[in-house]
């Protein structure tokens, strides 16, 4: 049976003055220690959400027998709330979960003709590159809402929209911004792309691969975010400011990696 989503809640009676009604009760009463300013960016958020409700709002694993929205909005807020007090550049990294594969070490051992001690080192130094590339994506999210945020963007934190990262109402007109956020212009996968078909939500990734003299050479796209996001001048976001921000991160947290 699938899981129940916020749409479905409609067709039952609930309309989307009820819902507001239903997140703003969940907020005061199990979220109270968190700060007003909190609550009501995670209810704007909420509210944009509702003007694509059946687009924009995710699967959270609610059962689909229910017939009370609040099983579906504590679990959306539970959601929200968990990554915005667990962000990854204050997070321990978790043992890899899966053993090296010795056939590959002994392809590389023979092949570029190491020793043991030089096999092991690379394996080690392979794992830490897959660990730093698993978390980036969280940690470029993550810098950006530091700039974003002041110009009154919404981190949908802990996929709490469907391929959608950051939001908000234009200043001018209150017309919903969306934006994706993706490290690479190939790390976008087919779902997220249908979710993205029919809707405003742009799409933006950091690095995109071009090629001189026949040798792949990254290209960083801070300048169409700064423009996409509409970004004062005070604020700008750079690739050099960017790395200044991962290297913090990496000082700061010896545990970030394992």
């Amino acid at each position: 049976m699938g899981s129940k989503l916020l749409a479905d809640y409609l067709v039952l009676g609930y309309d989307t003055d009820k819902l507001l009604s239903i997140l703003d009760v969940i907020q005061q009463s199990e979220y109270s220690t968190f700060p007003a300013e909190l609550h009501k960016k995670v209810r704007n958020l909420f509210t944009i959400g509702l003007g694509n409700i059946n687009r924009l709002f995710p699967k959270v694993g609610v059962k689909s027998s229910s017939i009370n929205p609040e099983d579906y909005i504590s679990k959306w807020l539970k959601r929200y709330y968990n990554a915005y007090t667990h962000r990854q550049s204050t997070l321990s990294a978790k043992p890899k979960g899966s053993s090296n594969d010795p056939a590959l070490a002994l392809i590389v051992k023979n092949n570029r003709n190491y020793d043991n001690k030089r096999t092991h080192q690379a394996l080690t130094d392979h794992n830490l590159f897959m660990s730093a590339e698993n978390i980036q994506g969280a940690l470029l999210e993550e810098y950006i809402n530091i700039h974003a945020e002041k110009d009154g963007w919404i981190w949908a934190e802990g996929e709490t929209m469907r391929a959608c990262d950051f939001v908000r109402l234009d200043p001018a007109n209150y017309i919903p911004e969306l934006i994706q956020i993706k490290n690479r212009d190939n790390t976008e996968n087919s779902s997220s792309l249908a979710i993205r078909a029919g809707t405003q939500i742009k799409k933006w990734n950091r690095l995109k691969t071009k090629r001189k003299d026949n040798q792949p050479y990254p290209v960083f796209q801070w300048e169409m975010l700064n423009k996409m996001m509409k970004i004062s001048p005070n604020n700008l976001m750079s690739e050099d400011n960017y790395r200044e921000f991962l290297q913090q991160v990496a000082i700061n947290n010896s545990n970030l990696l394992t």
